[in-house]
């Protein structure tokens, strides 16, 4: 499965046309930065995507999908991009991220491979619970 940096990455670099290994926001480019800049420029990514025609909507979409990444509608859901967030770190630590994890397991936001990520977060946050 793909990383929150490389998810990301590839979002942006499809959002903004950016092919050229020398363009800054290539996908090449971002995996070189940290973490915290690829999330900013991926909020970014996701407020222009937003604005995008329909049309435009479902061909990005149909682009994500075919190279294994989260849907546009996933991305543009604030509960999944925590849940990235999380799930990059590997670990709940938190009542408030555990509810976050647990409430968007149960819906059709993840693709089958997430859900099954947060299935095994949700059951080491329980076990260490109890």
């Amino acid at each position: 499965m793909k990383s929150e940096k490389e998810i990301l990455s590839e979002f942006v670099a499809l959002v903004f046309k950016a092919n050229d290994d020398e363009d800054c926001l290539s996908k090449k480019c971002l995996m070189n930065g940290s973490l915290s800049s690829v999330r900013q420029v991926a909020n970014d990514a996701i407020e222009i995507s937003s604005q995008m025609r329909k049309s435009d909507q479902t061909k990005l979409d149909a682009k994500l999908l075919s190279l294994g990444l989260p849907s546009l509608h996933s991305l543009q859901n604030k509960s999944f991009r925590e849940f990235m967030i999380i799930l990059n770190r590997g670990s709940i630590k938190k009542e408030q991220e555990y509810r976050l994890v647990r409430s968007i397991s149960e819906t059709e936001v993840l693709s089958n491979k997430h859900q099954e990520c947060a299935y095994n977060l949700l059951e080491c946050y329980e076990q260490a619970r109890t």
